[in-house]
Formats: structure tokens, C-alpha cells, sequence
């Protein structure tokens, strides 16, 4: 015998994004409809089991939209302050990674600069960089426009000499993206841009060292950080933390590119549970940049 359960809904039926409450009562809407909990469900040849029931309403089946969304790879997003629901379809995960070896115009780091940015209602993070000093062309970081899902396929892409990092230019993406991303919140030297860690424990070490590493002497040396990014990377509790860096001594002054390779360790157990600095493994990636170069052309004379 089938079973029927008769239900009174309050507001919009796309149960799973929102809840009724969140609307003034003269637009509210009282009907009536039946929770079948006698309906499969099967997406892309597999049976899937959904957290509620199909709900039938004039003889119209209807399922919770941010759950049965993210099951075809979309993303649902709802907005309280504009009572909008976005949803975006499939965020391509599966796009391919650029060939390590192949040919890609190359660019230099300058004037970096990361910030989030609203992409059709979800935030992001950003990395962006003018390639070269003589031109206003921007680029942003490969990873962070995919991880929008945005479609990169048939881009033209730019390798960044120092990290090896792939970028591609605003002109290029603009073919791709329809509406673009509007930033919300710039990365700065007293709160730095930390991509990927979610625990505010770690992400509040993570800030303190960076305050703490903006200015430093160490015996006639002194040391000014600016913090551009802070990127989680595979390993557990490690990040890569790109800064640009002015060295004083006595009457030499370098301006660098530098990578640190930043280590949480823990102390203590449970409820005191602490994180700290464990390691940093610091390399001045424009000095590596110019001994290859040199490398290079030292080979090239050598060659017959």
C-alpha cells in the first residue's frame, strides 16, 4: 500500500536553500502537497538516496535544489540580503593542467596583488599580476580562475618565470567569464590573503606570524615584508607564502621575490590544543630565477 503524507508548506517549496522564515508574511503562500518517499532517484545511471523525500505538488515532483544541485556538479548559493537564489552550472573540475614543457609567453611578478572576489554569488580568491613594466595588461592566477569554474579550454596561457606559475591575461579570460568577478575584500599587510584552511585556530597563527615577520633585524640587516598571498598546499598543516621583500645592509639594498614554505606543528591535547610555527623554508625565488639564467647562457657559449 502506498504511502502518502499529506504536508502544509509554508513559502517556496525548494526545500534544502532556504527556509520560509526568511520572507515577510504578505508574500507567503499557503499549499498543500504530498511527501513521496516511494520515489527513486537516479542521476547519470546511479541510484542516489536524497536526505528527504520527492515532494509532489499539482501533480509536479520536486526536489531540494542545493542537494540535488551539487549532485550535477552545480553550485547553488543562496543570498539572504537580495533573497536570491544563484545557480551555476557545472564548475569544471576535470579541466586539464597546461603542459609543464610546452611554449607560453613568459611574465614577471609585478605589483602582485590578491584579493576575493564575488563570481556569480560565491566568493573566490584571487591572485593578480601586471606581467610587464611597460604595459597594463593584468593577469590572473590560472588555479583561481578555474576554481571558479570558469572554462579555460583554448585559452592563451602565460607561464610566471619565478614560480612557474601559470597565469592568463584579462583579455583572454574575458572570452570565457560573461559577467565578471567584482572584488569584496583585498588582501593587506595586517590580514593577508590565506587561501585553502578553513580553522580559524591555524588561520589566526598563520596571521600572527606574518605581523610579526612585516619588519625584522637581524644583526645589521633589516628586514620589510610585504605579504601578497598564503596558499594551503598538499601535506598536512603546510602553506606557501609568496612576499616581496627589502633588504638593507650598511649600503646594499635588494628588492626580492621570495616563497616560504610555512609548517604548523601542535601542542598540548584536546580542549588546549595550540598551533604554532614549526618550520619555514625561505628561497628567494628571483636570485634561483637568475642562476638559471645564467646557467643557461654559460651552457650556450659552451656549446661548439
Amino acid at each position: 500500500m502506498k504511502r502518502w503524507k499529506r504536508v502544509m508548506l509554508m513559502g517556496s517549496i525548494l526545500t534544502g536553500t532556504f527556509t520560509a522564515g526568511v520572507f515577510a508574511e504578505d508574500v507567503l503562500q499557503r499549499v498543500e502537497a504530498y511527501l513521496r518517499p516511494d520515489f527513486n532517484i537516479v542521476v547519470d545511471g546511479k541510484p542516489v538516496q536524497l536526505e528527504g523525500p520527492t515532494l509532489v505538488y499539482q501533480d509536479k515532483s520536486y526536489l531540494p535544489l542545493k542537494e540535488l544541485g551539487n549532485l550535477l556538479g552545480a553550485n547553488i548559493l543562496w543570498k539572504n540580503e537580495n533573497k536570491t537564489i544563484y545557480i551555476n552550472s557545472r564548475i569544471n573540475p576535470e579541466q586539464k593542467d597546461p603542459d609543464i614543457n610546452g611554449v607560453y609567453e613568459e611574465i614577471k611578478l609585478r605589483s602582485p596583488y590578491a584579493q576575493t572576489v564575488s563570481y556569480l554569488g560565491a566568493e573566490y580568491p584571487l591572485l593578480s599580476t601586471y606581467g610587464d613594466i611597460n604595459s597594463t595588461q593584468l593577469y590572473y592566477r590560472l588555479s583561481d580562475i578555474k576554481a571558479m569554474g570558469i572554462k579555460t579550454d583554448g585559452l592563451t596561457l602565460a607561464k610566471e618565470v619565478f614560480t612557474n606559475v601559470f597565469y592568463v591575461s584579462e583579455s583572454e579570460v574575458k572570452k570565457k567569464w560573461g559577467q565578471g568577478p567584482t572584488p569584496s575584500r583585498t588582501s593587506t599587510r595586517d590580514n593577508v590573503l590565506i587561501t585553502g584552511e578553513l580553522n580559524q585556530d591555524k588561520i589566526k597563527v598563520l596571521q600572527d606570524y606574518v605581523k610579526n615577520t612585516l619588519s625584522y633585524k637581524v644583526k645589521d640587516t633589516q628586514y620589510f615584508t610585504k605579504p601578497i598571498i598564503m596558499d594551503k598546499i598538499d601535506g598536512e598543516d603546510r602553506y606557501q607564502y609568496l612576499y616581496y621583500q627589502t633588504i638593507y645592509l650598511k649600503d646594499i639594498t635588494v628588492n626580492h621575490y621570495y616563497l616560504s614554505i610555512i609548517r604548523l606543528g601542535k601542542d598540548g591535547w584536546g580542549d588546549t590544543l595550540t598551533y604554532t610555527i614549526n618550520a619555514d623554508e625561505r628561497t628567494d625565488i628571483e636570485s634561483k630565477y637568475q642562476e638559471k639564467i645564467n646557467k643557461q647562457a654559460n651552457e650556450a657559449q659552451q656549446t661548439p
